[in-house]
Parts: structure tokens; sequence; C-alpha cells
């Protein structure tokens, strides 16, 4: 492992030959002899467990520095489905991808800081006796993070049971988690992770599962943690289409049965014509932008991106909480334009979806200004031989990943889209503009 690691710190010293032969050697020694799953088929996550006797494995190290994060690009997240049917839709966490690492970490952390700032509790906050959850949680996160990415973060002092000061490489941040913190460990967590994190308990009085703490700084729409904190399940989810007739019941025992080492993701969309992580504009409310319509028209159909909501579930060993952690991510429908049968399942859910998840999603909002450009691009398909006039609409097989994702991978760049040739644009500055309105 230690050569391992003197190589990645000489890759940005070589020279430009040195350095390929170098990095070639880095992915092929990575794949060989660290990997324990197979990186470049997403999907395949989707199979299997961890059986229930044993402890959940640790990350694999992923040898990639600072410099290699700016063009690094998640797993390409495709989330369509036909027939659509409102269910938890989950499928086993592959442990390496339960905090992911892409070009966005830094707009992230910064624009994480910018809502704290401006919104405090609306977007933080914590219960008494959610103490221990919490700071489990920060030790979690601490260890996952120095595990998977050990040239993103440093330790740089180790008092053992008493807390470690770290350096993020990335922002260049000390974090000082000795005891007694100076704040509270969810500070700490988003300081360290891109995501948004509930903690969810189960109530010795009641015997249901509560959110007693949140950190959620990009809920996407009006989602205010102080009207939901302290609160059951059903209450949070209460505004959710079919939750009562359909998932109810399932999710409160499904918590119950939750286990530390079966860690499980999903993922949710919707259509915005932004980037922002707070308030998309899609949510925005008339009493802040009363000519919304006339706005959104504004913006070419193939500039719109689809906003999904990466999420993950796991239970901590010790105080036996459930952490619940969401990431968004964002794909705009002119980079999946030629990915085929993409256009058709978007088009499909946009006319002839549920009605209540047409509505809550607000699809019938803005599907009439995306219907013309969607039927070019299938039209495009079609002529193309990317699928044929009449083949039916249906769940793609690499569900809920994209089709090129199966062998598209290296270590350095993660996943490319082969329409970018490994180089996506970072929308990180774009979005910055997009914050024009008053709850952005």
């Amino acid at each position: 492992m230690w050569q391992l690691l003197l190589l990645a710190f000489l890759v940005p010293l070589a020279h430009k030959d040195s350095r390929l032969a170098i990095q070639r050697y880095i992915n092929t020694y990575y794949y060989k002899y660290i990997s324990v799953s197979n990186p470049g088929t997403p999907a395949l996550s989707r199979k299997g467990s961890y059986a229930s006797n044993e402890e959940l494995p640790k990350p694999t190290p992923l040898m990639i520095t600072p410099e290699q994060v700016k063009n690094y690009d998640d797993r390409p997240w495709r989330p369509f489905r036909w027939p659509y049917h409102q269910t938890m839709s989950i499928f086993k966490l592959d442990i390496n991808h339960w905090l992911d690492m892409d070009k966005y970490y830094w707009h992230y952390i910064e624009e994480k800081k910018r809502v704290f700032m401006k919104y405090g509790k609306q977007n933080i906050d914590w219960l008494p006796g959610s103490e221990d959850a919490c700071t489990e949680l920060m030790e979690t996160v601490l260890q996952h993070m120095i595990d998977r990415y050990p040239l993103l973060f440093t330790v740089l002092i180790d008092k053992k049971e008493r807390g470690r000061v770290i350096r993020n490489e990335l922002t260049k941040e000390i974090l000082d988690m000795t005891l007694p913190l100076k704040e509270h460990p969810l500070v700490y967590v988003l300081m360290m992770a891109k995501e948004d994190f509930y903690v969810v308990r189960k109530d010795p009085n009641d015997g249901l599962h509560h959110l007693v703490a949140a950190a959620v700084p990009f809920p996407g729409g009006s989602f205010d943690i102080l009207t939901k904190i302290g609160k059951h399940l059903d209450v949070i989810h209460e505004d959710v289409p079919y939750y009562k007739e359909k998932l109810k019941n399932s999710m409160e025992r499904w918590f119950l049965r939750l286990a530390p080492n079966l860690p499980v993701e999903r993922a949710s969309w919707y259509i915005s014509w932004d980037h922002k992580l707070k308030m998309s504009n899609v949510y925005q409310v008339p009493e802040v932008v009363p000519d919304l319509e006339e706005t959104m028209k504004l913006t070419p159909p193939g500039s719109f991106n689809v906003r999904v909501e990466r999420q993950t579930l796991r239970r901590l060993p010790k105080s036996q909480a459930i952490i619940f952690t969401n990431h968004p991510v964002f794909y705009s429908l002119d980079e999946m334009k030629d990915e085929p049968m993409v256009p058709s399942l978007i088009r499909k859910i946009l006319y002839e979806g549920p009605g209540d998840i047409i509505k809550y999603k607000n699809f019938d909002f803005l599907r009439d200004h995306l219907v013309g450009y969607l039927d070019k691009v299938i039209e495009d398909q079609i002529d193309k031989g990317l699928i044929s006039k009449d083949q039916p609409v249906k769940t793609l097989p690499t569900y809920p990943f994209a089709s090129w994702a199966q062998t598209d991978f290296d270590f350095v760049n993660g996943w490319n889209n082969p329409r970018f040739d490994g180089r996506k644009p970072d929308y990180s500055e774009q979005a910055k503009k997009e914050l024009i309105y008053s709850n952005d």
C-alpha cells in the first residue's frame, strides 16, 4: 500500500509520459489487489447483500488526489421507471458509495456554509438526547472519508477515544474533532461530506421512528426542519403521494428490520431549469416569483435538468439510529438525449405517470414546454437506429444507472459520459449566478 501512496503523490510532479505510466500502474494495482467490487458495473450493487452475521466491510481506498477530483464524475443515475409505481425501490448499497466524491465537492461545501449562515435552524437542528447518535454519525463519516479517500483527508493528530484532528485536503480546513467538541457533531459532518443528513430514532414511548436531528441545506423545496424535527415518519411524509396507501405500513416495519450491515440506496427525481440546491425553481412560490411560468419558458428545453435525489439508509451499530442521506445530482436533458430510451421514458412519465405524482413534481407545469424537444430527440434516436419506432417504453436493464456506465470507468475521472469525452462541463459557477430570489 505504501508504494501506491508514494506513486500517487508523484503523479503531479512527473513528466507527461511518466505520469501516464504511473497512473496506469496505479489503476492496474488498484483493480487487481484492492478493489472489492467492480466499479465499472454500478448496477451490480443491486444484487445480493451482506450476510446477516457479517460486519459491514470497510470502504475500498480510492486513490484520487484533490487535483484529480476537479474532473471526477460520480455514477450516472438514470432512475426512470416504466411502468411507474410508487414504491421504496431500494437496493443494496455498496459501502464504497455511501458518501461519494465528484468535481462539485467544493461547490456543495461552500453552498452548505451559505445556507446555514443565512437560514440557521430552518436547515439544521437537533433534539436533546440525540447527542450520542450525532456523535456516532460524525465518527462514522470521519472514518469513512479517511478509509475511502486517503489522499483527500489526512489525520494530523489521533487521540484515540478522545478524537482526532484532520485536514480536509480539498478545502484545506483543519477539523478538530477531539473532546470536548468545539461544535455540534453535525457541523463537522457537513464540513466533510456533500450529503444532507437525517437522524431517525425509535421512540421508546410509542415504538415508532421519529426525526431527532437533521442537517438539510439542500431540500430542493420548502422543507423546513423546524416543522419536522421530533415528528414521526408519517408526518414527515404526509405530502408524499400514495404514502398512506402504499408505503406507510411497510416503511415502519422495514425500519425495524434494518440491520447495521445492510445499508441500502435509492433515487427519486424531478425536473427543473436550474442547478440550485436549496430551492429549485420548479418549487418556487408566487409570493417570491410571480412570473414563474414566463421565467421557465425563457430557458431552452435542452438546458432543463433532471435533479436526481440520491438517497441512502443505514443503521449505526451503537446508537441504533437510522441515518438517511440525500444528495442532489443534476443531468441536463441535452446530455442524455442520445441515450437509448431515456427521452422516451421521461416523456412517458411526464404525461402518463400517476396523476398525483405528476402534480406533486409539477410535471404538468413544465411538460408542454419540453414535449417538442423530447419528440424531436426521440425521432432522432429512431433515425439513428438507437431505438425502433414501435419499441415498447420500459425501464432500462441497467436501472437506476445509465446504460453506458456498464463498462466505461477509469479510476481518475470516474464514470465518463461518452458525449463529453470525459469532460462534462462543471456547472458550479453557473449555479452561483442563479441565486437571485430571496429564499434561494
